[in-house]
């Protein structure tokens, strides 16, 4: 769950997407190709929304100082 409205909307709209592609693998479905690019081309959307809201967002500004000290 995501405290952003916009990435769990895509977050939701991407596990529909892998449903459905996931159903139609199992049902070995000829058009089961299209659905997988259809779930990827939507995470990988969802990854670039992600990186943004990293970037631009206040909240998140020091995860990476948090992170490099971490480590």
């Amino acid at each position: 769950m995501y405290r952003e409205p916009h990435l769990q909307k895509k977050s939701e709209e991407c596990k529909i997407l892998w449903n459905i592609w996931y159903n139609m693998m199992e049902d070995k479905n000829p058009l089961e190709p299209t659905a997988r690019k259809t779930w990827i081309k939507c995470s990988d959307e969802f990854s670039e929304m992600i990186h943004q809201e990293y970037l631009t967002n206040d909240k998140y500004k020091n995860l990476s100082d948090i992170h490099n000290k971490v480590i």
